[in-house]
């Protein structure tokens, strides 16, 4: 089911929760008072007093969603343009053996965290995870390299885990399709085969990055080589990005 589905199915779930309780309260104003003379009237201030604790909730509900929304949209330009970050950690499988479930589990819980604070320090967001993985968008490509090469030393800093985690990164820029909370196109599958080219402890980053951040200040590029992205034609240009 799409998200938007799941989220008009859990308003109207909502809805009729919080309407069958206003019900029960309004009954029990009028009950309160069954010597007024004018039931009609009771039933109208009571419903006076109750419509706004009815709307409420879903008034946040519904303006919490809208902020979820335009913060997706609002790092896209006006051509639909947006920077990619793709991240996963090499040989989780084997360290997932290794540490058991349950430590693995909270090791990734740390990942996750880290991952998000330094996604929104450079001025992105997490789009969504996967397993081991995530996949962040950024206004400017500088914020999605800047956060791709910080959040290694992030985590090899952080007390909260315990082994070291390879990571694969890769950026790319690109116009991208925005609908129900996610983004989609050619762009978002080249920047996730660029991660996938990349080996533990890489960032690697496409022509189109590179073209926007050659020269800035604490970056450093530097040629690595073209590889072939499984289901895109042709050989693409990568750049081995580093803190400068």
């Amino acid at each position: 089911m799409e998200q938007g589905t799941l989220l008009v199915a859990a308003v109207g779930a909502l809805v009729l929760v919080i309407t069958a309780w206003a019900v029960r309260e309004v009954i029990g104003v009028i009950r309160s008072r069954r010597g007024s003379p004018d039931v009609s009237a009771l039933v109208a201030d009571a419903a006076g007093d109750l419509v706004p604790l009815l709307l409420q909730p879903i008034t946040s509900l519904v303006r919490s969603i809208g902020r979820h929304r335009s913060s997706i949209d609002s790092l896209l330009d006006a051509d639909g343009r947006v920077s990619l970050l793709f991240s996963d950690i090499e040989g989780s499988t084997a360290l997932n053996r290794r540490l058991g479930d349950e430590e693995w589990v909270r090791v990734l819980r740390a990942h996750d965290e880290i991952a998000a604070r330094t996604v929104r320090h450079n001025g992105g967001r997490i789009v969504k995870t996967q397993g081991d993985g995530f996949m962040a968008a950024f206004r400017t490509a500088n914020g999605a390299v800047a956060a791709a090469v910080a959040l290694g030393p992030a985590l090899r800093d952080a007390d909260n885990v315990p082994v070291p985690l390879k990571l694969r990164i890769g950026v790319h820029t690109g116009k991208v399709v925005s609908e129900n909370n996610d983004l989609f196109g050619t762009n978002v599958v080249m920047a996730a085969r660029i991660a996938d080219a990349a080996r533990g402890n890489e960032v690697l980053v496409s022509d189109a990055v590179h073209d926007e951040i050659a020269g800035t200040e604490g970056l450093e590029l530097h040629r690595r080589r073209r590889v072939r992205l499984k289901g895109l034609a042709g050989r693409h240009r990568t750049y081995l990005a580093t803190a400068g």
